[in-house]
């Protein structure tokens, strides 16, 4: 009985903490568009995009736990790339972004959710929630189609109007407004992929790690208990 209710407060908290994050997610993103000095910009940076991620994802999974039903290992995937999506963001920010420039009114807010408030509560949820499986190491290539499809794009759109999202993607001019040339945003580029790539890496391992620390104690207690 314990482990019944257990296991049904851990998936209402589970539930709740899903809601939380759709929530912010819902209300962060078009006010942080909405109160921007230039919203036409705001709306092409990576944090916008992978928070609209992360809210689709979380508002799907709050549904499918709404309607108790088992999530699909595709959701799964997901929620791990909106993991590692959440962790790039949160480290550009705060080791790179950081000093570039100063917020005001809602968007002080705003900028702390999206930045940090949500990341953190990805992560969280993974730490605490999410059951760990074992993945394949080729499921780094699909959570890395979008930052590619988003490099991509941007740099293409920076060659057609000359606007790039971020000064690290601009061949032109140099720091602060740009890295030069393109052989640095080559370097660039190949130094987020890098990451991604760690960071998916880092992350299958995780998962496979408690897999099996998991099994090997699910089995040692059947074998007990027989």
């Amino acid at each position: 009985m314990t482990k019944i209710f257990s296991k049904e407060r851990l998936t209402h908290t589970k539930f709740l903490l899903h809601i939380i994050i759709a929530a912010i997610g819902l209300i962060s993103v078009p006010l942080h568009i909405l109160f921007s000095p230039e919203p036409s910009v705001s709306i092409t940076k990576f944090t916008i995009h992978s928070n609209i991620i992360v809210t689709i994802i979380f508002t799907v999974s709050t549904f499918v736990l709404l309607l108790k039903k088992k999530e699909s290992r595709m959701l799964d995937l997901y929620k791990n790339a909106a993991l590692i999506y959440m962790m790039v963001v949160l480290s550009t920010y705060h080791l790179i972004l950081s000093s570039g420039g100063e917020y005001s009114g809602i968007r002080i807010i705003t900028n702390f959710t999206l930045h940090y408030l949500i990341p953190m509560f990805v992560l969280l949820n993974w730490i605490i929630f999410e059951e760990k499986k074992w993945y394949s190491y080729k499921s780094i290539v699909f959570w890395l189609a979008f930052p590619i499809l988003y490099g991509a794009i941007s740099l293409l759109r920076g060659m057609y109007d000359g606007f790039y999202p971020y000064f690290f993607l601009n061949p032109n001019g140099h720091i602060p407004d740009g890295v030069g040339s393109y052989a640095n945003v080559a370097l660039v580029i190949v130094g987020f992929t890098f990451v991604y790539c760690m960071l998916g890496f880092l992350l299958i391992l995780m998962n496979r790690v408690i897999f099996r620390f998991k099994n090997a104690k699910y089995l040692q207690n059947t074998k007990k208990v027989m």
